[in-house]
């Protein structure tokens, strides 16, 4: 009889503790650890060293996240946006001169055609602190990872 309960008991916890991970997951259900995501991204790094990853989750209508990186000219650079397959729409990875996105170098995202890029490879001329903007197409909510890598 006791053995019985304590599985009850154990069965309870686990579907709480599921429950709970819907809740609190921006997807709603979909895995958002990042660990497929990265996975799926080193294989795309190709001659390049991972410097840095970045786990992105937003919430719908989210303003977008920023991190500061810091590059050296003469250097070539693969930026990596991964989206999670559960994703209504892409992520978009932007790299801009100053957090106030006063002048925007690259991105993975063309609006006036709609087309997504795989990767931005970008060609540093100066080095400097450069920063690195996250969001979803549209302000939706969503998540992934992006990959910041530095040639072999």
């Amino acid at each position: 009889m006791k053995i019985k309960t304590f599985f009850y008991y154990v069965i309870i916890f686990i579907g709480i503790g599921g429950l709970l991970s819907v809740i609190s997951s921006p997807l709603g259900g979909s895995d958002c650890s990042g660990d497929a995501e990265y996975a799926s991204g080193l294989g795309k790094l190709g001659a390049y060293k991972l410097i840095k990853d970045y786990r992105i989750e937003q919430k719908k209508g989210a303003e977008p996240q920023a991190y500061m990186v810091s590059l050296k000219a003469g250097l070539k650079y693969r930026f990596l946006p991964v989206n999670n397959p559960g994703n209504k729409s892409k992520m978009i990875m932007s790299i801009y001169m100053n957090k106030n996105k006063g002048m925007m170098l690259a991105t993975s995202f063309n609006p006036a055609s709609k087309k997504h890029y795989p990767s931005i490879d970008f060609n540093c001329r100066t080095t400097g602190t450069f920063y690195l903007f996250f969001e979803m197409e549209g302000g939706d909510k969503g998540c992934g990872v992006g990959m910041f890598s530095v040639s072999n």
